[in-house]
């Protein structure tokens, strides 16, 4: 790399780190996801908490002698409501939050229940009303649908599945993680660097043209290819500063926004994050060549923005497909530029990376930055795009 483009990248990191502006609009967004995403798990796991000491109000009729063992569970503190109300009373009472869980049983249903042959007319019915937007009322109801469907499935037993307390999932702790970071972390890694790219390389080169700046950086003696890598190489380390921020905020914060699941990230080493790395950077580059493309177009930043708007769209179709939560094994789909850099980003977080495909992520991506600063030396020597004439 020659002495100019050093120069460059040299100039460009300055202006940006020796900004305080610029500097707080890099390191903040990393914070913002942090406080913001660790507020939500915690408003969320509050959402479904049930104080310990609450005492459940349930109204029921005709209850059996035989099902009392529901209600006494030592779980749950019951007490019985023994006032007489109308349905409609009871209902309003259930829609006002007053009590948890309204349960009508059928009149001598345990006896109707056990004499009971399927297929012979209607089954005997129990009526369980309840209010899902109140924790307690949402918990007490599944507890009662629990226990009656083990006693249903009891009675007109024809087989078993999994009786015994075996365990039968036997997905392992790190393997609900992946599932976890493989649906939801590509598309939000692609959003933050895409969106770090956005706001660096906008200011950097439609900004410059704006001010007017620019037209004195062309007509020194240094080469218009090495102000393209000089500004790409700087504005892509930029990117990665601010891509590094949103990234370790987001997995600083997830352990509480997946409070409740059992999520770790500690299965993935070293080699891991090495991989991880040199897609991203693969990937932020392809980023910050077609944005400096639009930016070096575009008369000025507003007009860049614009024109970025489409872009972002797209990126963010594409980091969706990541859903999925499984890359696909097709070489030759990873030799579509992002699209591939997603696909590598799941194989390599779900701990199945294969090579071939990888490096054909790299070379693919690297070789449409080449094009890309080829496209923008062109620019720089075209004084219809870099004056507006």
């Amino acid at each position: 790399m020659s002495k100019n483009v050093f120069t460059m990248i040299k100039k460009e990191l300055t202006r940006f780190f020796t900004d305080k502006r610029m500097l707080v609009s890099l390191i903040l967004p990393g914070l913002l996801i942090y406080v913001l995403y660790s507020f939500m798990g915690n408003m969320t796991s509050q959402m479904f908490e049930v104080d310990e000491n609450h005492v459940y109000s349930v109204y029921v009729t005709n209850e059996p002698t035989e099902l009392e063992s529901i209600r006494n569970n030592p779980l749950f503190n019951v007490s019985l409501i023994t006032e007489t109300y109308s349905k409609d009373e009871l209902m309003e009472k259930l829609e006002q939050k007053e009590i948890d869980l309204v349960i009508f049983y059928e009149e001598d249903f345990y006896t109707k229940m056990v004499n009971y042959t399927v297929g012979n007319g209607l089954a005997p019915e129990v009526e369980i009303y309840y209010n899902s937007t109140k924790s307690e009322s949402g918990l007490l109801f599944d507890h009662y649908v629990r226990e009656l469907s083990i006693l249903e499935s009891t009675l007109s037993n024809k087989f078993d599945i999994n009786r015994s307390s075996e365990k039968y999932d036997m997905a392992s702790e790190d393997d609900v993680s992946i599932q976890i970071i493989t649906s939801l972390l590509p598309f939000l890694l692609l959003t933050f660097l895409f969106s770090g790219a956005m706001s660096v390389a906008s200011e950097s080169i439609a900004g410059e043209k704006e001010r007017g700046t620019f037209a004195t950086l062309l007509i020194t003696p240094t080469k218009k290819s090495e102000i393209a890598i000089g500004k790409i190489v700087s504005l892509s380390i930029i990117t990665l500063v601010s891509a590094a921020s949103s990234f370790t905020g987001l997995m600083l914060s997830l352990p509480k926004l997946m409070e409740g699941a059992d999520f770790s990230i500690n299965m993935y080493g070293a080699g891991t994050y090495i991989l991880l790395f040199a897609v991203i950077i693969s990937t932020v580059l392809i980023y910050v060549v077609l944005l400096a493309l639009v930016s070096a177009y575009a008369k000025s930043i507003k007009e860049a923005g614009t024109y970025a708007v489409p872009l972002m769209i797209l990126n963010m179709l594409v980091g969706i497909s990541s859903m999925i939560g499984a890359s696909t094994s097709k070489p030759v789909l990873y030799a579509i530029p992002v699209y591939n850099s997603v696909q590598s980003i799941i194989s390599i977080l779900s701990l199945e990376v294969d090579m071939l495909n990888l490096a054909i992520t790299i070379v693919v991506n690297l070789l449409v930055v080449l094009l890309g600063v080829i496209g923008l030396t062109r620019m720089f020597n075209s004084e219809k795009i870099m004056f507006n004439k």
